[in-house]
C-alpha cells in the first residue's frame, strides 16, 4: 500500500529569506557530506586494494617456486641416471674381469651376452639424460622468466604500496577539511533542519536533499501532488516527500 501522499512539513518561522538560505547552506552542507562519504568508501577500499596487490605478489613468488621445484627435481633426475650409468659401466668392467678366468666357450659366450644386456641398459640410460639435459634448458629458461616477473611485480607492489598510503593520508586530510567546513557551516543551520537533514542522510546516502523535477520527487521519482509542488515553491516550510521522506526544494 503507497504511503498517504499528504506533505510532510515542518514549520520554520521566519518564512521565505531564511528558508532560502537554510536550503542552500543544507545544500552546502550535503555536498560535504557525500563528498566525506564518498572519500571514507574509498579508504575503507584501500585495505583490500593493498591486500589484492600482495596476494599477486604471492601468487608469482609460489609460481617461482615451483618453477625452481621443477628444475631441482630434474638435475636430481639426471644425477639419478648418471648413477644407473656408472653402476652400469662398473658392471661391465667386474664382467670383463671375471671374463678373464673362463675356461669355457659357453661361459664365455653367456659372459658376452650380460655384458651386451648391460651395454643396452646404458644407452638405454643414456637416451634419458639426452632427454633431460633437453628439458632443462627450458626448465632453467621459465625460472629466469619467473625470476624477472617476480622482480617487475616486485617493484610494482612496492610502488602500489606507497601510491596506496599516500592516497590514504590525502584522503584522510581530506575528509577532515571538509569536516572541519561542515562544522563551520551547521552552526548557523537551523536546529530542526538540521536534525531532520542529519536523519534522512543516514537513511539515504545519496541524497537527502533533492529537487522537484518534472513534478516528481528527485529521488524517488514517485509523482508529487500539486499541494506539495506549491509548498516547495513557497519555501516557507521544509517539505518532504511522503513516499522516500528526502527534503524537497524547488530548483529555479
Amino acid at each position: 500500500m503507497l504511503p498517504s501522499i499528504a506533505p510532510l512539513i515542518f514549520a520554520l518561522s521566519p518564512a521565505r529569506d531564511v528558508a532560502l538560505t537554510t536550503i542552500d547552506k543544507l545544500l552546502v552542507i550535503q555536498d560535504r557530506d557525500r563528498r566525506i562519504r564518498q572519500l571514507t568508501r574509498e579508504s575503507e577500499d584501500i585495505p583490500a586494494r593493498r591486500k589484492l596487490s600482495e596476494e599477486r605478489l604471492r601468487e608469482h613468488k609460489e609460481s617461482l617456486a615451483a618453477a625452481q621445484e621443477l628444475l631441482k627435481k630434474n638435475a636430481a633426475a639426471i644425477k639419478g641416471v648418471e648413477l644407473e650409468i656408472d653402476t652400469a659401466k662398473q658392471r661391465i668392467l667386474k664382467l670383463r674381469e671375471q671374463q678373464a678366468s673362463i675356461k669355457t666357450n659357453e661361459q664365455y659366450r653367456a659372459m658376452n651376452a650380460e655384458v651386451a644386456g648391460v651395454e643396452k641398459q646404458i644407452r638405454e640410460f643414456e637416451d634419458q639424460e639426452i632427454v633431460l639435459m633437453e628439458e632443462t634448458e627450458g626448465l632453467r629458461a621459465n625460472v629466469v622468466r619467473m625470476e624477472q616477473r617476480l622482480k617487475q611485480e616486485d617493484e610494482i607492489v612496492q610502488s602500489d604500496r606507497v601510491q596506496l598510503e599516500e592516497r590514504l593520508k590525502a584522503i584522510q586530510a581530506e575528509i577532515d577539511r571538509l569536516k572541519q567546513e561542515r562544522a563551520g557551516l551547521v552552526g548557523d543551520v537551523d536546529a530542526d533542519w538540521l536534525s531532520r537533514y542529519d536523519r534522512t542522510f543516514k537513511h539515504h546516502p545519496d541524497f537527502a536533499m533533492v529537487p522537484v523535477d518534472q513534478a516528481a520527487c528527485g529521488g524517488c521519482h514517485m509523482k508529487l501532488p500539486p499541494q506539495v509542488i506549491q509548498n516547495v515553491k513557497r519555501n516557507q516550510a521544509m517539505v518532504c516527500c511522503s513516499f522516500c521522506g528526502r527534503i524537497l526544494y524547488w530548483r529555479s
